[in-house]
């Protein structure tokens, strides 16, 4: 089994901490302007998250940088899920057809 990492050179971003929180994702549809979204296939699952977006597992499809996505959080206390605009703001390869993805919240 391979184990993921962070890259050496890595530098945080982020003004907020970032919150551990693994689950899977139901479903994430991305869309343009124009036309019908398109569910994105394969495995999604949310890794972390903070005030300003979410950090993804995906399984598949490499997501394209810059679309705008709908992302459903689950909230297993509350047994619903929380509908989210984000950008993808980038997808590093972790191994074949592994990626980890960065959202950022837009609303």
């Amino acid at each position: 089994m391979q184990r993921e990492t962070t890259p050496t050179n890595f530098r945080e971003k982020r003004s907020s901490t970032r919150i551990a929180h693994e689950c899977p994702i139901p479903s994430i549809d991305m869309g343009e302007t124009g036309r019908y979204p398109e569910e994105l296939s394969g495995s999604v699952t949310l890794l972390d998250l903070s005030d300003g977006g979410i950090k993804l597992r995906v399984e598949g499809m490499l997501p394209m940088e810059g679309s705008i996505v709908q992302v459903r959080i689950p909230l297993p206390e509350r047994s619903v899920t929380l509908p989210v605009i984000a950008q993808i703001k980038w997808a590093n390869k972790v191994r074949y057809r592994r990626y980890h993805v960065g959202l950022q919240f837009l609303v």
